[in-house]
């Protein structure tokens, strides 16, 4: 039985619902399941940070079990740096905890008139005092409500200060000083909302397996695929995600200042590759089942950051702190993400906007006097350090920035050509003007400019990428998001797609479930779940209009790289996504026929 955990935060109440069978036979589990709930849940045009919306976290059909790669959870939620759809994934033990708790979705709903945190051990649920933890740091915080609530081995979400003042990009952080995150999109301030400083969940149940030996099977074919790929698996255990930052810079692909470049003739002093017996780091795991893990632990021993230690920097905080912002100091980079981890912040909008206001006050549109002082300069590592401190605590300048580009960028005239960000969130790191595979797949992105949500066609291997060449971009950005979502669906780690591909996830999952689903069925579940959201976003009022990306992009020329001379455009690749996905041209929206074949129905037709 899948059984669905509704918290009601403002009469200190739980139910337990069924899920239909049916439901996730459509939507898989984890971000699918997310979608359908979240759509079914609230109406449109609620307040991200009003009670009437939820949170939800969700387990996947291999989360319980010992699949490879799955140790993963998902949250849904309304976005409050958007406005619209937000699923975001974290690492750690959470979603393996959900499912041996015996619920396969938890949702929270409503809002507690005073700090409390959710004590869940498998049928029980305590709603308690969170008074003595409110305004602690995450680490500190997950650490002490562990130990309140008196289980070994369980796990702990929490917020930190950012979330609690509602900031916009305010992150939930779990698993310790590790600080997997719920990222992008201010979870944190949905939850800082609901006065919710954390959930602290363990379940003592057995996960059953309807198939016992084709599990077994699946497993072994997952682990030969990762052997037989021994350069990439030796890759990420040495220098995770940045593993290859040297060659995406020769290809012009890292965004640099502001993305005034996809060049930084830097990368050398902060590419992972580069600097191994500089900055040493340790290999550790982001959770159990990883048969290679690619996380690490950096320690900065000497200099003006020394003492700072954090849980990476992976390649998305690397470009944001780093070649965004035109530092160079690698040790300034995890400082910076260390304060983001402690307070609960999205590393990636932190500094994107940090990178903005740069350029704000290279132009000349910001001053000292607006900056508290700061000399914001691309290359000041100080600076940038000091406005992540201040957006951090909500202080003099950082109040502003802590709002995120598009608000800023609305605060100060003249500015928004090079906003980076698409429908409010800011861009991941792939310059992509000279792959506009990735450029459609930030523009359609359900939640945004993401370099997540709809796969990574930037990453995608050179001899299926066709970089500048409009036809086929619509057909390869469909292709690699319907991977992707069934990836998060299942729930399955996407830095894995070496070792675990489409047709592992069909039968580690039938193995599991016991269904029957053919690679051509789950892609139609992954079309379905991608065009449920973009009809969440629809129903927000999202149009075309909302799907172009800066002008920086679309009329600046790429001054560096090997595709230098190129930008993006926009209304021909517009068109190629929305004719691959059966879109209305001249609106974006899904059309009837298309709804119609994957089993959705909406009131608006």
């Amino acid at each position: 039985m899948n059984r669905l955990l509704v918290v009601d935060l403002t009469d200190h109440r739980y139910d337990v619902e069924t899920i239909p069978e049916d439901v996730l036979g459509k939507y898989l589990g984890g971000r699918g399941l997310g979608a359908f709930l979240l759509f079914n849940s609230i109406q449109a045009k609620v307040d991200p940070l009003s009670p009437e919306n939820i949170l939800i976290f969700s387990s996947g059909p291999l989360q319980g079990t010992s699949a490879y790669y799955s140790s993963r959870a998902v949250l849904n939620t309304k976005s409050p740096l958007t406005g619209i759809f937000l699923c975001s994934v974290a690492s750690g033990s959470f979603g393996h905890q959900i499912k041996r708790a015996g619920y396969t979705a938890i949702i929270i709903k409503g809002r507690s008139e005073e700090p409390v945190y959710l004590l869940i051990h498998d049928n029980k649920v305590q709603f308690r005092s969170a008074k003595n933890f409110w305004g602690l740091k995450t680490i500190e915080a997950q650490e002490l409500l562990l130990k309140d609530a008196e289980i070994s081995r369980a796990s702990c979400i929490c917020i930190g200060p950012a979330g609690e003042r509602l900031l916009s990009m305010a992150a939930i952080i779990t698993e310790g000083a590790k600080a997997r995150t719920f990222g992008r999109g201010g979870s944190g301030a949905v939850m800082g909302s609901k006065n919710l400083k954390g959930i602290v969940l363990y379940g003592s149940r057995e996960v059953g397996i309807a198939d016992r030996e084709a599990f077994k099977e699946a497993k072994k074919t997952i682990r030969i695929n990762a052997k037989n790929n021994p350069k990439w698996v030796e890759g990420r255990r040495r220098f995770g995600s940045g593993s290859d930052m040297m060659a995406m810079n020769e290809l012009g692909i890292i965004p640099a200042y502001n993305w005034q470049s996809g060049v930084f003739e830097h990368v050398k002093d902060i590419a992972p590759t580069e600097i191994e017996e500089i900055w040493p780091r340790q290999n550790v795991s982001c959770g159990p089942y990883c048969i290679n893990p690619c996380a690490h632990i950096t320690r900065i021993e000497r200099g003006p950051w020394k003492g700072a230690m954090t849980e990476g920097p992976e390649y998305e905080t690397i470009y944001a702190f780093g070649s965004n912002c035109g530092i160079s100091q690698f040790d300034a980079i995890v400082a910076a993400e260390q304060i983001c981890n402690e307070y609960g912040l999205d590393t990636i909008s932190c500094g994107a906007t940090i990178a903005f206001a740069m350029e704000c006050f290279q132009k000349g549109l910001l001053n000292k006097d607006d900056t508290e002082g700061l000399e914001l300069k691309f290359g000041n590592a100080n600076a940038m350090f000091q406005a992540v401190k201040m957006i951090s605590k909500g202080e003099g300048f950082g109040t502003l920035l802590g709002q995120g580009v598009r608000k800023v960028s609305e605060k100060i005239p003249s500015s928004d050509r090079f906003a980076m960000h698409c429908k409010g969130l800011e861009f991941g790191g792939y310059e992509c003007r000279s792959m506009w595979g990735q450029a459609l797949q930030y523009a359609l992105n359900s939640r945004g400019g993401c370099h997540h949500g709809y796969g990574l066609p930037a990453r995608t291997p050179a001899d299926q990428e066709t970089g500048t060449q409009l036809g086929g971009k619509g057909e390869l950005v469909k292709k690699v998001a319907i991977e992707r979502i069934l990836f998060d669906s299942a729930i399955s780690c996407t830095f894995a797609r070496k070792a675990v591909r489409i047709e592992n996830i069909s039968s580690i999952v039938n193995s599991i479930t016991g269904r029957n689903y053919t690679v051509k069925e789950l892609e139609k579940v992954g079309l379905r779940i991608l065009n449920l959201e973009r009809m969440f976003n629809v129903r927000e009022g999202l149009r075309r209009k909302d799907d172009y990306l800066p002008k920086r992009l679309t009329e600046d020329p790429l001054p560096t790289g090997p595709r230098s001379g190129s930008v993006v455009p926009m209304d021909e690749l517009l068109d190629e996504g929305y004719q691959a996905l059966g879109w209305d041209k001249d609106t974006g929206i899904p059309l009837k026929g298309t709804l119609s074949a994957l089993d959705l129905t909406f009131s608006m037709f």
